[in-house]
Formats: structure tokens, sequence, C-alpha cells
């Protein structure tokens, strides 16, 4: 029997589902993605800092005709995932300070979190992704990815090379540099 395959729902995935403006050029390509990845069977998980990620990229939106229309499909996604109504469940996790100092060791990918500031590598939230990614699948029976555009995020990348053996994948067959 083939493995449970759960994908962690990056930021640059999730802004796009949002139609945020200006983050939002492969929409189509990521929900044609999301779709096939879900009538395969595949589950997708939202972290916390993908939430805050995205409020913080809604807030910034602009015209404030686009936020409000942002803010409000944010907030119903939310009130959805709440609900388990969405295509993706709530990493539920409490933050502690083992969670804490794995993050500032840079979650073994061989670079501490000032290290990655001083590259321009991974910032908090993606480490905070990577850390929970991790956490997750300390727990589970299943292969546990992070679907994401961004390239420091995907297989290969400087950031990522050295980092646990679980992949990232590309949504949508597109990456953000």
């Amino acid at each position: 029997m083939a493995r449970q395959v759960v994908d962690f729902l990056d930021t640059s995935v999730f802004v796009e589902l949002l139609d945020v403006p200006f983050m939002n050029d492969h929409r189509a390509e990521v929900l044609a993605e999301m779709q096939d990845r879900l009538s395969k069977g595949v589950r997708f998980v939202l972290p916390t800092a993908t939430i805050i990620e995205t409020g913080n990229h809604v807030f910034q939106v602009k015209a404030g005709t686009a936020r409000g229309r942002c803010a409000r499909t944010f907030q119903a996604m939310l009130e959805k995932t709440a609900r388990g109504e969405a295509p993706w469940v709530l990493h539920e996790r409490q933050w502690s300070g083992e969670f804490l100092a794995a993050l500032s060791a840079g979650v073994r990918t061989g670079m501490n979190l000032a290290e990655h500031a001083v590259r321009q590598q991974l910032g908090t939230g993606d480490l905070s992704i990577v850390a929970e990614r991790d956490l997750y699948a300390s727990r589970a029976q299943a292969t546990v990815r992070i679907g994401t555009l961004e390239a420091t995020m995907t297989p290969g990348s400087r950031s990522t090379e050295r980092a646990t053996g679980r992949d990232r994948v590309c949504m949508g067959g597109v990456g953000r540099g």
C-alpha cells in the first residue's frame, strides 16, 4: 500500500489561491495542480506561518477595494478551515522552547536563523513551515512535503540542500526566485 502524501501549503501557494493582487501570476496553474493532487489523495496542511504571512500580504494590498475583497475571502477561508470545510487542515500545534530552539538553529538546514538572514535564504516564516513540517512528519506515517512556488524552498536550492530528507515540491510547475 502506498504511503499517504501530505503537502504543507507555503505562503507562495496560499496567496495564489486567495488571488492577492501582484502575487497571483500562477493562480490557474496552482489551482489545477491542487485539484490534481486532491484527486490523487494528497492531503493539504495549512501551517501557522502561512496564515500570518498571508494576512500581512492582504493588509499590504494598496487598493482599498482589492484589500477588502482579499480580506473577506481570507476571513472566509479561515472560517472554513476552522469548521473543517476547506480542502486543507490546520496544523494545530503549540509553540514551545524546543520549537523555538529548532527554528533558531535553522531546522537542520545547515544554517542557523542569522545565517539564513545574512545570505537572504529562508526567512523566519519559511523556517517555521519547515519546522512544522518536520514536527508533523515525526508523528505521521506519510511522505510529508512543502508545496511552494519559492525557488529557495524547492529541492536542490542552496538553503535547503542540507535539510531533512523530506521533499519540497513545486506547485503548478513554476518557481519564484
